[in-house]
């Protein structure tokens, strides 16, 4: 790990894989198109990008944003029952566990239980006919220092190129169904309201499993605790296959947490 540095930014690895903090941004201001090509190429190479104290509001936050192209709302993939606490702004999603009125959502609630499914490895909107090509994520509020709530991250196309060639021709080919109400219900598998949820009966979208990363040229496992099954076998026969690979690809070795240290703290992450 090191340092490297670009025409205008400074990048501080975290990873030996991947992963880097950047210096050199002022937020103060529109960030220029030289500066937001220059975080696109190390985004290429590091995958996940973060950025200390930005200061950012909703607003600017979304204006920078957009400068990475065109936009999800928040309506395409929050839980229908959770209330926007954002508003206005549909651009971003509330992934916090504080209620409309400041308190700590309960363990009880359908929101928290929902939002368990985050604690699972995914991918962003894998689920959703539209792919994500970046994730935005940034600190609102904070919970005391050493109490957790750091953000994990993991490097999958190192591990793609650590696998064993006979697994590399087993999944080549393979073509993976995303569900968001599959990762709900294995994150929360004794909530009775969502017994009746069946993956079954909701649209599912199917990614391949190898994909390859255009902007870095390197070959992705594109696995998510989204998984529900892969074409030609059933759930059954799927699932020990999705659970290897996930393993594989969270081991200790290809993944590392974002702590956030203060209120505006950003991290940027490829979400393909």
């Amino acid at each position: 790990m090191g340092v490297s540095r670009g025409p205008a930014l400074t990048f501080k690895a975290l990873h030996p894989t991947f992963g880097a903090e950047c210096c050199g941004v002022d937020f103060s201001q529109p960030v220029s198109e030289e500066i937001i090509s220059e975080i696109r190429t190390a985004m290429a190479r590091y995958g996940v990008l973060v950025f200390r104290r930005t200061l950012l509001d909703d607003a600017r936050h979304i204006a920078f944003a957009r400068q990475f192209g065109e936009l999800d709302t928040s309506t395409v993939i929050a839980m229908p029952w959770a209330k926007h606490r954002l508003a206005p702004h549909k651009e971003l999603t509330d992934v916090g566990n504080i209620d409309n009125r400041g308190r700590i959502i309960s363990k009880n609630s359908i929101t928290y239980q929902g939002g368990r499914a985050n604690g699972l490895f995914h991918v962003d909107c894998s689920f959703h006919p539209r792919r994500a090509g970046y994730s935005i994520l940034r600190a609102h509020q904070l919970p005391p220092k050493g109490t957790g709530g750091g953000t994990m991250f993991a490097d999958t196309r190192t591990a793609y190129d650590d696998l064993e060639e006979t697994t590399k021709t087993e999944i080549d080919g393979f073509v993976l169904s995303h569900s968001a109400v599959h990762s709900k219900k294995i994150a929360a598998p004794d909530y009775a309201p969502f017994d009746v949820l069946k993956a079954e009966n909701f649209t599912m979208i199917r990614r391949k499993l190898v994909q390859l990363h255009e902007p870095s040229g390197r070959m992705n496992l594109y696995i998510a605790a989204h998984g529900h099954h892969i074409d030609g076998l059933t759930e059954e026969e799927s699932q020990p296959v999705i659970k290897r690979l996930l393993q594989h690809a969270s081991q200790d070795k290809y993944t590392f947490a974002v702590d956030w240290e203060d209120a505006g703290d950003l991290v940027i992450w490829v979400s393909k």
